[in-house]
């Protein structure tokens, strides 16, 4: 008997043709959380899952690992399994000797007992070779628990706690436990975003929710000045980048600053500043995009939120650019934005003191404007566009993180 992480993904064996690259992804995406984790355990995939075997000699913590797997877009759920192989036991033979198996279980069951709590067996036996159905297996075991245990109820429907048994063509999974795990597809699979992120909650769980639907992220922020190198990994936001890379593996955030554009209109007194702002970072992520083959833009508005995120602002800053720009949070109200934050460990990090940069630029935003008439504000008050962007450019700086490990990736 061995131990084994098995990796079950949901949606992924819907791909038709295209499957086999997807489980590819997944495989290769697993592999380099486990090479993050200090590991050097292989990723084997068959059929509808991956397993993971775990060296005899392993003394660390299999549950913290497992949790960390859970994080890994792709994986619909994963378990902690108890490995009887084939080739070991026997198991198609007529008749396999299963005291093993029974004795596992029986152990397990003493382990989970809860008092007055019911029980229940599963058994998939993918592999017909088998010589009982699930139904006889299932009652085979649950016998041993209810004979030598303290176990006494039985619930076929809606058990406190359940026993599994998976049997397929190498052998038999036994385990109690199924985590579940964040599903979508694998990181890389479907192409590659630039997410405008702030130090607030929503786009952090923007660039998180276009990960989990396989995106490579890289990421661009905007500062009131350059920071010293050495402070750039306790940076607030590139903590958030940090936590942020756990999920999706490699991550790029680029910090630069709008302080070129805030001298540019310095004693101007205009009513737009702050969707002219918007228009102007949204010309910047364009051009950082286009340099690292980025797709799309992606942000966290969520629409009617704050003034700039009203449809009137959201519609010229669209206007402002070529890209396409995703806004995967805008229905959302913000009690379901900080809820998903508490539960991706992002909360605590974001509702740090931080000044948005928005909130430096206007104090008495307008929430209506038209695309044409900041056009002409535009060509009036900021005559050399290409200049200044190249000029904020010029100053942007970079830290980059690997499964929540600084990494040198430019």
């Amino acid at each position: 008997m061995r131990n084994r992480i098995i990796l079950h993904y949901g949606e992924l064996t819907l791909k038709g043709c295209n499957r086999h690259s997807f489980v590819k992804k997944l495989r290769t995406n697993v592999r380099n959380k486990i090479k993050s984790l200090d590991l050097t355990w292989d990723v084997v995939s068959i059929h509808d899952r991956m397993f993971i075997e775990i060296p005899t000699d392993f003394t660390g913590n299999i549950d913290e690992i497992a949790e960390k797997l859970a994080e890994i877009p792709g994986i619909a759920w994963l378990s902690k399994v108890y490995w009887f192989s084939n080739k070991d036991y026997d198991i198609f033979e007529y008749r396999p000797d299963l005291s093993k198996v029974e004795e596992l279980i029986e152990q397990l069951a003493n382990e989970t007992y809860v008092k007055d709590n019911s029980f229940a067996i599963r058994v998939k036996r993918s592999d017909k070779r088998f010589y009982q159905t699930s139904k006889e297996l299932e009652m085979q075991l649950a016998t041993v628990i209810l004979k030598n245990t303290e176990w006494k109820n039985v619930n076929l429907n809606h058990a406190d706690q359940y026993f599994y048994v998976d049997i397929s063509s190498r052998g038999m999974a036994v385990h109690t436990n199924r985590i579940k795990a964040i599903g979508g597809l694998p990181v890389a699979s479907t192409g590659k975003i630039m997410c405008l992120l702030s130090g607030g909650f929503d786009s952090p769980i923007a660039a998180y929710l276009m990960a989990k639907r396989g995106c490579t992220v890289d990421f661009v922020h905007f500062t009131a000045n350059n920071i010293q190198a050495s402070k750039l990994e306790t940076y607030k936001v590139a903590r958030i980048a940090q936590r942020i890379s756990e999920f999706c593996g490699k991550v790029r955030l680029y910090m630069v600053p709008y302080t070129h554009f805030d001298l540019a209109l310095m004693e101007k007194n205009l009513d737009y500043d702050l969707i002219l702002f918007r228009r102007f970072m949204a010309r910047v992520a364009e051009k950082m995009a286009n340099d690292v083959y980025a797709q799309c833009l992606v942000t966290g508005d969520n629409l009617g939120q704050v003034a700039s995120q009203t449809m009137e602002n959201i519609v010229s800053m669209t206007k402002s650019i070529d890209m396409p720009v995703l806004r995967p949070l805008l229905t959302y109200n913000k009690e379901e934005i900080v809820t998903m934050s508490r539960k991706l460990g992002l909360f605590d990090v974001c509702v740090e003191p931080y000044k948005d940069c928005c909130a430096l630029i206007s104090n008495t935003p307008k929430t209506k404007s038209e695309h044409e008439k900041l056009e002409y504000m535009e060509e009036k008050f900021l005559d050399d566009y290409d200049e200044l962007i190249n000029d904020t450019l010029a100053e942007k700086q970079v830290i980059a993180f690997n499964f929540g490990k600084r990494f040198d990736f430019v």
